[in-house]
């Protein structure tokens, strides 16, 4: 329809829309004043949103305090047969990271990625990136975000454990945590995977001790 051949009330209103949409979408290119402007050289691109059907899928659900959480992850980690992809924010509980050197000692294919705060000392203890990489596991440090928040494990290339659980001792015991771990649910974990690829084409390796 031509501008021309609306009527006044409606050319305001058609106008009116475009100038908000326009807005909307400088507000989305031009972060506020003083908002961490990202500086990545990713190998990758973003991969796509995935709206995904799981069908023959098994979810269990997990809650801290006074879950069961480290046990799930700790058997999940113990199940695993050819693969495990990690990404981690804080990852001090040390119980996983000797159960990822475990899975690797018996031939289970493990990377790790972390946050940056992981590839520095903490409370008189080494970085979590030096103990993972000890263990003889690959692990990437993403820095050019202003935290890599992710917790996600993909194991054998079909199931997912997720949440806002961090892979520490407090998230076990002392917060408010939620844990989703869904088996069977390969084409959910290939998309997990993309996320987990993209991410270590952003991120360095770690050279650390």
């Amino acid at each position: 329809m031509r501008l021309q051949s609306m009527g006044i009330a409606a050319r305001v209103l058609l106008l009116a829309a475009l100038t908000t949409l326009s807005v909307g979408v400088a507000a989305q290119a031009h972060p506020p004043s003083g908002h961490f402007v990202l500086q990545e050289s990713c190998r990758l691109p973003h991969p796509p949103q995935s709206a995904i059907i799981l069908t023959g899928a098994e979810a269990t659900v997990d809650f801290s305090p006074g879950g069961e959480g480290d046990t799930l992850i700790l058997d999940a980690i113990a199940a695993a047969r050819t693969s495990i992809r990690v990404q981690a924010y804080s990852f001090s509980d040390r119980r996983i990271q000797r159960a990822l050197g475990v899975a690797r000692m018996r031939g289970v294919d493990v990377e790790v990625i972390l946050d940056k705060s992981d590839a520095e000392s903490y409370e008189h203890h080494r970085p979590v990136a030096a103990v993972i990489t000890a263990a003889g596991i690959p692990v990437w440090i993403d820095a050019s975000v202003r935290i890599a928040h992710n917790k996600v494990m993909i194991i054998d290339g079909a199931d997912v454990i997720t949440g806002s659980y961090n892979f520490t001792y407090a998230a076990a015991y002392d917060n408010a945590e939620n844990l989703l771990y869904i088996r069977n649910a390969p084409t959910l974990a290939q998309a997990y995977l993309a996320n987990w690829n993209w991410r270590r084409s952003c991120a360095q390796a770690y050279r650390g001790n």
